[in-house]
């Protein structure tokens, strides 16, 4: 059994399935699966959707040697995806994950004790905007730190881009880490950089106004001006929803140290990786 962390990356738009592998890729998943796939009108975003399901369930199917046919990933009245009890255990009591996607990228990032929560983001902007003018919209998202941070990078309006989606991907990652739907207060949340370098890979939380060290965040500069970031915390800090999925609530100082090390890396699968090894190469 794979223990650990798992962090997965697919390129979508290196990816161009002929109709019939397409096809054959889709049905490997149940067949409620395949509906939410192709509901979607574009061919791109059937392509994410896709992929998005297959990792999800490769990494069941890694952990607990369960068929794709037989694997039906849950959500909880606020979206986020969860495993039916009987698949989790001592040595993975709280596997939880999360899949985002955006722009070239699908990601996967999972983990068994601490809570996890990922967001993917390309900078980009619209096209009848400046990028001032787009980054103003969110104005009232962000803490006045956090809204100084973002502009001191300019006039240069890739870098302006660049570390306003930095700062979105903090925030995602955490309202998916615990759970939480529609409704948050995303100034609640505020992040910060210790070393006061902005653009710093590792990221800081105040919650309330309390900074919160029981939480790491990781953020990764991928192709094409994608960001990524990783978030990790304490498995109480759940949402009561969520919360009720996992089997560790109270973790204590040391091992949650442990579990919020590391587990930085991801690797880029292809769409071998993600069908079972039992069928062979279908392509």
């Amino acid at each position: 059994m794979m223990t650990g962390a798992v962090r997965w990356l697919f390129n979508c738009s290196a990816w161009n399935p002929s109709p019939s592998f397409f096809s054959f890729c889709l049905c490997l998943l149940p067949y409620s699966t395949q509906r939410e796939v192709t509901r979607f009108v574009k061919f791109e975003d059937q392509k994410r959707s896709l992929v998005s399901r297959l990792m999800q369930h490769m990494l069941v199917h890694i952990f607990f040697k369960v068929p794709y046919k037989n694997i039906f990933i849950l959500r909880t009245e606020e979206g986020k995806p969860y495993l039916e009890p009987c698949y989790l255990n001592e040595s993975c009591p709280n596997l939880n994950f999360n899949v985002s996607h955006h722009g070239h990228y699908v990601a996967l990032a999972s983990e068994t004790l601490c809570l996890v929560g990922l967001d993917v983001m390309v900078a980009d902007a619209d096209e009848h905007e400046t990028p001032e003018e787009y980054i103003k919209n969110f104005r009232s998202c962000f803490t006045s730190l956090e809204w100084n941070n973002i502009i001191s990078v300019g006039p240069d309006p890739n870098s302006l881009l660049d570390q306003f989606h930095r700062y979105w991907c903090l925030k995602e990652s955490y309202i998916k880490a615990i759970g939480i739907g529609l409704g948050f207060d995303l100034q609640r949340a505020e992040f910060f950089f210790s070393d006061g370098n902005v653009w710093s890979d590792t990221a800081c939380l105040r919650l309330g106004g309390i900074e919160r060290t029981d939480w790491c965040f990781h953020l990764s500069h991928l192709n094409n001006g994608h960001w990524i970031c990783v978030a990790k915390g304490p498995p109480a800090d759940a949402v009561e929803s969520f919360k009720q999925t996992l089997q560790v609530l109270d973790v204590d100082e040391a091992t949650l140290t442990r579990a919020l090390r590391g587990g930085n890396s991801f690797t880029e699968l292809t769409i071998q990786d993600l069908i079972p090894h039992e069928l062979g190469n279908p392509c």
